[in-house]
């Protein structure tokens, strides 16, 4: 097995005022209660943190502490927490994405989860939630007196809200508006001047009309990305327990992926280098969550870039984009004081006026929340337009059955991309032995 990944490290914010300890004692009842019927010789050891008058230690889960922008974003709403009360401290904990999701996959086959709060993606939390690595969230949500956003009802256990989420993005075409000025090219319109766009804002080794993660270094991603290929022809990657890999859609959308591979990406570029190529406006567009808009604000090379990006009206045939909620979960498994310290912190989070700074923040478009965003900060997002426009289509819509293995169906899939990508085997030929595969996947998880 290789070696486990290094978690990131904790950063340490002044404290300042703390909360009522009264109300703090009655969120952590069973801790008191506990504390009550101790002897009184008992070693300190055996008193929950906060009585010793230290903040309880929290690790939260999370992989976007490593995403330029959002990472940021969330350093400045646990500052304000730790500014705001003495009694709760948050530490960041986790790994980069295409180790994240692994990690975690492999730590609740071992029967627990190492953080006390950990965030996933829709069809991760599902999983996890099916395994009983999650609590009921619904106090939270009636403590910060919120009313969910219907979409959440995905994440209920038994009529109860068991993950709340932290965004939600959703893919689209985000491009740069200069270089399509630059070159005379307007906005797509269908697949064909989409390509012939794209062609034509290559000019190899300086700039290129499109990326798309392709390399095997990164499976998550580019399973991620993958995904939306197909769905931009109405495909689906399963229905049921059935898999779609050699459907119509599907090969078609894979085969526009191999066109834009041949006519207009950076070949063999990984997702960092060509994030930096985007920010520095040396490639044109992007196939992607409205999420990573974040990140080339941030760290954008070239300082007009952020003015610059655009959103692309639907022109593909199914109008559809991939709509990804992704939640923060309390850890089942933890001790029941740091259960209830957990949810301290996320009825803080989902206050409206904390909700809307992390949204606002975090570039976000689509709140979780009834009013979670502004009017006045989303008139300011001129790129968002055609994410707006998009139709959501859900995960567990595109996965079927396979929301729950969606990491095996991914490896069973991304070799045959990559044998595709080379030129080794035709789209139907790779696509007819993945679908045999996923079919003998089905067999072994589906029991």
């Amino acid at each position: 097995m290789n070696e486990k990944p290094k978690t990131t490290q904790s950063n340490k914010t002044s404290v300042k005022k703390g909360l009522s300890r009264r109300d703090f004692l009655k969120m952590s009842a069973a801790g008191t209660l506990a504390v009550a019927a101790a002897p009184v010789a008992a070693s300190p050891r055996q008193f929950p943190a906060f009585i010793r008058q230290t903040p309880m230690e929290l690790d939260l889960l999370t992989w976007m502490w490593t995403e330029p922008g959002r990472g940021d974003a969330w350093r400045t709403m646990i500052a304000k927490f730790h500014e705001e009360q003495s009694d709760i401290r948050i530490n960041e904990a986790g790994y980069g994405e295409n180790d994240y999701f692994q990690q975690i996959l492999i730590q609740a086959r071992s029967g627990r989860i190492d953080g006390d709060l950990f965030m996933q993606t829709p069809d991760g939390f599902l999983r996890l939630m099916n395994a009983g690595h999650t609590i009921s969230l619904e106090d939270v949500v009636e403590r910060a007196g919120v009313t969910l956003s219907s979409a959440q009802d995905m994440f209920r256990k038994d009529g109860e809200v068991n993950g709340l989420d932290v965004v939600t993005v959703r893919f689209g075409l985000v491009y740069n508006q200069a270089l399509f000025d630059a070159a005379g090219i307007g906005e797509p319109t269908d697949i064909e001047s989409w390509v012939a766009g794209a062609t034509a804002l290559t000019e190899r080794p300086n700039q290129f009309g499109i990326y798309s993660p392709h390399l095997a270094s990164e499976p998550f991603t580019v399973w991620f990305t993958l995904a939306q290929w197909p769905v931009l022809y109405g495909g689906v990657l399963a229905e049921g327990q059935q898999p779609m890999l050699d459907s119509e859609p599907v090969i078609n959308g894979i085969k526009l992926f191999k066109q834009m591979y041949d006519a207009a990406m950076p070949q063999g570029t990984d997702l960092g280098t060509a994030n930096q190529m985007f920010a520095s406006s040396r490639i044109a567009q992007y196939l992607i969550v409205s999420a990573a808009v974040n990140q080339w604000k941030t760290n954008a090379e070239d300082p007009e870039l952020y003015g610059n990006l655009r959103s692309a009206a639907p022109f593909w045939p199914s109008k559809k984009g991939i709509t990804r909620i992704h939640p923060i979960c309390v850890n089942a498994n933890t001790e029941q004081v740091k259960q209830d310290a957990s949810k301290e912190f996320l009825a803080w989070l989902y206050k409206p006026e904390n909700y809307r700074q992390l949204l606002e923040e975090c570039l976000d478009v689509i709140p979780a929340i009834e009013g979670g965003i502004r009017p006045e900060y989303r008139a300011t997002l001129t790129w968002a337009d055609g994410y707006d426009a998009t139709e959501a289509i859900t995960v567990p819509e595109v996965l079927g059955d396979f929301v729950l293995f969606n990491d095996e169906l991914g490896q069973v899939v991304t070799p045959y991309i990559e044998e595709i990508l080379v030129g080794a085997s035709t789209v139907e030929d790779a696509m007819a032995r993945a679908q045999a595969d996923a079919e003998a996947l089905a067999e072994r998880v589906f029991v």
